[in-house]
């Protein structure tokens, strides 16, 4: 060993500088948020409907990669890449474990399928009424809380006061949006139920309205299949899809569709993150139309206006479900197309992904 060190000293010297460094890098946390290029989706890999219209083209979800807490090294490495983005993680998440965030994300993605199944079948009934789908109200479910919350992710509120939304749904949403000081929630936790007193740090809470599906009765049958894509951001393209599976004309018209934004019950496109990335990647998977929440769409712009030949891929404005389905309808064959529809007043609803959060919970009921 001596012999050994004696001789090959300067390469273990040079090797240990070199190494030693990258390690610390490699090993220390920030509080940063990586996010990194992904890869399209065909939306079927998400939900499986019983003997689907076939459609001619496609249409696909875009998800990114994020990584928070991100390493030195990571920072480093991302902060060369021009399409690839260092932000700061906002101070109201650094409480999050990696976990919760995990956690946060597979509630994000559940209520995102959840909303695209009863919007979808509720449209499509309207063009075959033997198509339905029945659910009602189960709980809201926490996704996100403040540091001084006793809320916790994933904790369910199935009751206000006493009164269950099992019992009677009605007098449950009467009393939820009527919460004030002294009011106490029934909350579920790790099959546990437990009691929360309404004050204004319990309050500093997000979430999303869970709905008991029924998928024995529903017409036709779907299977929704496992995955490790997290958010909510899928929503817009998964509820087309399921949407083109239910009815026999097909809205893809043998284009190369994809886009994001999520889906409230009533239709509303909410903004999402990761719009540029999400350009790169459609863009790279030879994408010809992407369909834009409207609140995203300027920071789109700026991506799609580097794509070295963006006429390849035309990008539309979306503020709903109603006018994809009207773009798609429209879309010039040529390409090309680029359109900004005027806004419109709409609701306001939870944007965990824009990292917002509520002084008061609220239920949207679709």
């Amino acid at each position: 060993m001596k012999y050994f060190l004696k001789k090959f000293w300067i390469i273990i010297l040079v090797a240990a500088c070199i190494n030693i460094p990258l390690l610390v890098l490699g090993a220390t946390r920030t509080n940063k948020t990586v996010t990194l290029k992904g890869d399209t989706t065909i939306v079927e890999d998400f939900v499986v409907i019983d003997n689907p219209y076939k459609a001619e083209g496609s249409l696909s979800t875009i998800y990114v990669i994020s990584l928070d807490h991100s390493t030195i090294l990571q920072n480093l490495i991302v902060s060369a890449s021009p399409t690839s983005e260092l932000s700061t993680l906002p101070e109201h998440y650094l409480h999050f474990t990696t976990a919760e965030l995990n956690q946060m994300g597979r509630i994000q993605h559940e209520s995102s399928i959840m909303y695209s199944l009863m919007l979808a079948y509720s449209a499509a009934s309207k063009v075959d009424e033997s198509i339905h789908l029945d659910y009602e109200f189960d709980a809201y479910v926490i996704a996100y809380y403040d540091k001084t919350s006793e809320f916790r992710i994933g904790d369910r509120i199935i009751g206000v006061d006493g009164i269950y939304a099992k019992d009677s749904f009605e007098n449950f949403k009467e009393a939820f949006n009527n919460a004030k000081e002294g009011t106490v929630y029934q909350v579920m936790r790790g099959g546990k139920e437990l009691e929360i007193s309404y004050t204004s740090d319990n309050m500093r809470i997000a979430g999303y309205s869970y709905y008991n599906l029924d998928s024995k009765t529903a017409s036709p049958s779907y299977k929704i299949k496992s995955t490790n894509v997290g958010g909510p951001s899928g929503g817009l393209l998964q509820t087309l899809a399921l949407y083109n599976s239910l009815i026999e004309k097909d809205i893809t018209n043998g284009f190369r569709i994809a886009g994001t934004g999520t889906i409230e019950p009533d239709g509303t496109v909410g903004m999402i993150g990761g719009i540029q990335q999400k350009i790169y990647t459609a863009y790279d998977d030879k994408m010809e139309i992407f369909l834009c929440p409207k609140d995203n769409y300027e920071e789109a712009l700026i991506a799609y206006n580097k794509l070295p030949h963006k006429e390849r891929m035309s990008l539309y404005s979306v503020e709903t479900f109603e006018e994809a389905l009207e773009i798609l309808s429209n879309h010039n064959s040529e390409g090309g197309t680029l359109i900004c529809l005027p806004f419109k007043n709409v609701i306001e609803h939870v944007k965990i992904k824009s990292r917002n959060y509520l002084y008061k919970p609220q239920i949207k009921f679709g």
